[in-house]
């Protein structure tokens, strides 16, 4: 059932702005920030890191300095909850939320997909929504826009799926893509640091077998956040492994076969510019000439 908007909280929280009490809370806002800005400095030192997800271009538009903030923030508000109703911490909490998220989001789309043209436009997007998610909380018509899309409800085989949990589990799912993305870029980073080149493929190849199984992963999660029952799709993952299976048998076997076959070439070719080679159990017989002891 649908509540009607209560507009009483919004107009109790418009009476405590104006209060004396919060100049105190803004001072300590404040100093929170200051706070967390000289903690990421100091962390961060001279240097400045390159397409740094934590740090940022200017630490402020990194994600570690909302997220130091927002813990500052929150136990300043616990402090202060005993002595002092709190207003003006009651804003700056769900705004310091949709900052780290919009920070995280960017930032690692920024890392992953540099000089991409459609990140700008999800950027936008992402911001938009996260600030209009802070208008309709802190007016409360948030909780009313839950309880109407609770209501909205139709099945999928034996599940019974909300609009609610469509929109819950899409934005969880965007949060666990985006951690997945950050988490194998970092991985991919450390694979590929390496000063030797002869492994550079292979090290690129774990790369982004890391990167498909973590968001192969977060996307099972985001499903499972939705609602949606994931026994069916292990039984098609099942199927489609063998499948698999079977498919790459004749892939792997060349792939095993090749440093022998590489190493019988090699030694044709040795054998005839020299006339003999030595023998060994991957040489063509028809160039082997054993050795004399």
């Amino acid at each position: 059932m649908v509540r009607s908007l209560d507009t009483r909280e919004l107009e109790e929280l418009a009476r405590s702005l104006v209060r004396p009490s919060a100049l105190t809370e803004l001072a300590v806002l404040i100093a929170c920030l200051a706070v967390a800005w000289g903690v990421v400095r100091m962390v961060r030192g001279r240097l400045v890191p390159t397409a740094s997800v934590w740090f940022g271009d200017r630490i402020v538009d990194g994600v570690l300095f909302p997220v130091l903030a927002l813990a500052l923030a929150y136990g300043a508000r616990l402090a202060l909850e005993g002595t002092l109703k709190p207003a003006v911490f009651r804003l700056a909490i769900p705004i310091l939320v949709s900052l780290v998220l919009i920070r995280l989001s960017v930032r690692v789309l920024t890392a992953t997909f540099p000089h991409t043209p459609w990140v700008r436009a999800v950027e936008r997007s992402i911001s938009w929504i996260a600030w209009i998610a802070v208008v309709l909380w802190v007016t409360g018509i948030s909780p009313l826009m839950l309880d109407a899309m609770s209501d909205v409800r139709w099945r999928v085989g034996t599940a019974q799926i909300s609009l609610r949990n469509v929109v819950e589990g899409t934005i969880t799912a965007g949060v666990v893509l985006v951690l997945a993305l950050w988490v194998s870029g970092a991985v991919e980073r450390k694979l590929l640091s390496g000063t030797g080149s002869t492994d550079l493929s292979l090290r690129k190849m774990v790369a982004n077998i890391v990167r498909v199984v973590l968001l192969f992963v977060g996307l099972l999660l985001a499903l499972s956040a939705v609602g949606i029952d994931l026994t069916a799709l292990s039984v098609l993952g099942g199927a489609l492994g063998v499948g698999l299976g079977f498919g790459l048998q004749k892939i792997a076997a060349n792939v095993l076969a090749a440093p022998p076959r590489t190493f019988e070439l090699f030694n044709a070719a040795l054998a005839k510019r020299t006339g003999t080679v030595e023998c060994s159990a991957f040489t063509d017989q028809k160039y082997c000439v054993k050795e004399k002891r």
